[in-house]
């Protein structure tokens, strides 16, 4: 790899989409697509610009202290922003990390956007990074969200209890998942068929 991915010029691309690093000027049009029920289950609470140009910043401030690789989603024809993603809980040494803090334009939500996204992160981590472990989290009470990771061939490993406290003050139950790296195969086979359904649409 000649690029680090904590570059802010490290992208990465799928058929469709690509993932580019996360800057400040990305805060307009992630605000843009913004809808306030994204944060019902999220730890931030974003309802004015400025609260979305303090998000991003945090984010950004993240990727400097490489604790974290968040991105922008964009259409690769037209360069427009319709989600963002990262990686974060990053551990070289045991080979493990998170994707998540996920969230689309609801004209985007359950279409090619997300299983493109993932695909193209969960190869990056399991054959360039040699991960042998990827979770995610995702709180409890989100239905569409743990069945969207289930619907990835994540297994569940339990309930995290009183995992963390949200911008409201709710104290939350997370629902832990893995996908290993003897999965991966299983899993990209998965996600090729989905893309592939995705492509008649």
């Amino acid at each position: 790899m000649t690029v680090s991915p904590f570059d802010p010029q490290f992208v990465l691309e799928g058929e469709r989409i690509k993932l580019v690093p996360m800057k400040l000027e990305h805060a307009r049009d992630l605000f843009r697509i913004n809808d306030r029920d994204l944060w019902a289950f999220m730890f931030s609470e974003i309802s004015t610009l400025e609260e979305m140009e303090r998000w991003v910043s945090e984010a950004v401030k993240l990727r400097g202290q490489r604790a974290a690789l968040p991105f922008v989603v964009m259409l690769k024809d037209t360069d427009e922003i319709v989600g963002t993603t990262r990686m974060y809980e990053w551990n070289e040494k045991q080979k493990s990390c998170e994707v998540g803090s996920t969230w689309y334009d609801k004209d985007y939500q359950r279409t090619f956007a997300n299983t493109e996204t993932k695909f193209v992160l969960l190869q990056f981590c399991f054959e360039q990074l040699g991960m042998i472990r990827v979770q995610l989290k995702t709180d409890e009470r989100n239905v569409r969200s743990r069945k969207a990771i289930e619907r990835l061939g994540a297994v569940k490993e339990g309930i995290l209890r009183n995992e963390r406290i949200l911008a409201n003050g709710y104290v939350r139950n997370a629902v832990l998942y893995s996908i290993t790296k003897e999965e991966w195969a299983g899993v990209k086979r998965g996600l090729r068929d989905r893309m592939e359904h995705y492509r008649g649409i």
